[in-house]
């Protein structure tokens, strides 16, 4: 398996770890080459991780080199996500008649994309439109995304309390549409609303949206009621979720966002505009992107169901999570990918 990074605590590449853990389960041996210096403590001793180097230049060449000492004795080869991976990696695995499965989930489509679908041999993603207008479409299949059901879970009942707490999850990107959040907020006036973002800047150019959302706070006189959390580890946003009443999800990426799957596994309430959604939830629970007045109407609809609605919509949710995007299934057909 190749993937950027392997490490538990780390905020955007957590989830890997627990990919990893599930995927080696059900194997005699998996061994896992990173992109990034990685941390594999805990993990089972069938897992070997191996980091390559820090050096850009040297990258590339280390990768190769751990390719020709592995692929003799491995069934197959797995690349998580960048499509770099396969462009150089597949090739290599050709010479040794090994079968190369390539994971993505995007909406775009470049060269990078046409090269992994044209040098991999399956193709596997989270929905349709997680891999759009195929070369091959006989290359692809859907087969969900991965949660792990078992540390994003509810808890046994939500706590009484006066406040409406809001909450999202992600870099802090145009293309996430926080200001549509921000401005709702303002348009519905109720103090007891709150809303916590967890997550920052990735890109030092957009920077200057941070900037921008954060002035617009202050222009609103909004800071009782929106914080900026910075980013938590992946494992550590179970109770985050969980203590929430609604997690909303504006992002433009057009393929299935994981966190959107983690707060409906942990029994929290969803709002979204991504339209990859649309065949999972309720029509209710989507919302147009970009549209402050409509996303305020829904937020006051949630917030006023019977707590007897909200508990038959959270178990809703928690079950579309545990049947269809359930890490154990998940791992169980990455592997089968191989047997084909």
């Amino acid at each position: 398996m190749i993937t950027r990074k392997v490490d538990d605590s780390d905020a955007l590449a957590g989830f890997t770890y627990n990919w990893v853990k599930k995927i080696g389960k059900n194997l005699e041996k998996l061994y896992v080459v990173t992109w990034q210096k990685s941390d594999g403590t805990g993990l089972p001793n069938n897992i070997e991780i191996i980091s390559l180097p820090n050096n850009k230049l040297t990258k590339v060449f280390f990768l190769k080199m751990n390719l020709l000492r592995l692929l003799p004795r491995v069934d197959g080869l797995f690349c998580h996500m960048n499509p770099e991976y396969t462009i150089i990696s597949a090739p290599i695995a050709k010479i040794f008649r090994k079968k190369t499965v390539s994971w993505y989930t995007h909406k775009q489509v470049n060269i990078r994309r046409r090269l992994l679908e044209i040098l991999t041999n399956k193709i596997v993603t989270a929905s349709s439109a997680s891999f759009r207008n195929p070369l091959f479409p006989k290359k692809v299949e859907v087969i969900n995304h991965g949660i792990d059901v078992d540390l994003f879970k509810p808890v046994d009942e939500k706590n009484d309390k006066t406040n409406f707490d809001i909450i999202s999850v992600g870099r802090i990107s145009p293309t996430k549409d926080y200001e549509s959040i921000i401005l709702a907020i303002k348009k519905i006036g109720a103090k007891n609303i709150k809303f916590k973002l967890y997550g920052d800047v990735i890109l030092k150019s957009q920077k200057g949206y941070m900037n921008s959302l954060e002035r617009m706070v202050d222009s609103f006189k909004l800071n009782n009621q929106v914080k900026f959390m910075g980013w938590v580890a992946n494992r550590q946003m179970p109770p985050h979720y969980q203590g929430a009443d609604l997690f909303i999800n504006m992002s433009g990426t057009g393929s299935v966002d994981k966190v959107v799957l983690e707060a409906m596994a942990s029994g929290c309430l969803v709002l979204t505009s991504n339209e990859a959604f649309e065949p999972i939830l309720p029509k209710e629970l989507m919302v147009e992107k970009n549209n402050p007045n409509a996303l305020a109407e829904k937020i006051k609809w949630l917030r006023d169901l019977s707590e007897n609605e909200k508990i038959e919509l959270r178990h809703k949710l928690r079950q579309e999570v545990v049947e269809n995007h359930n890490l154990d299934n998940l791992a169980k057909k990455i592997i089968t990918q191989f047997k084909k």
